[in-house]
């Protein structure tokens, strides 16, 4: 798909490319240079405050809090307090 260079150096993403990787007004995309090509890559980005989410440990201990919930290894309480009181069981 030919493009051609505009006014202040921008570039017509096409139609057909947008749509294919959901892109929307106000997205992020980084745009680099590998093996004398320009990469066009789509990011999304995060607030620092939000970052610890994204971590590796994060995501280890959120797919274990998942198998243990399909497993049923999950304890139900009214409350806080009961909840409270069976962890100090």
């Amino acid at each position: 798909m030919l493009r051609k260079l505009g006014k202040s150096n921008q570039l017509a993403i096409p139609k057909k490319i947008v749509t294919a990787f959901g892109l929307k007004k106000d997205d992020y995309i980084d745009i680099y240079i590998n093996d004398n090509k320009i990469i066009l890559e789509p990011k999304v980005v995060i607030a620092k405050e939000q970052s610890y989410f994204y971590t590796s440990q994060w995501q280890t201990d959120e797919q274990e809090a998942e198998k243990d919930i399909k497993s049923g290894k999950v304890t139900k309480t009214k409350d806080l307090n009961e909840l409270f009181d069976n962890m100090d069981k």
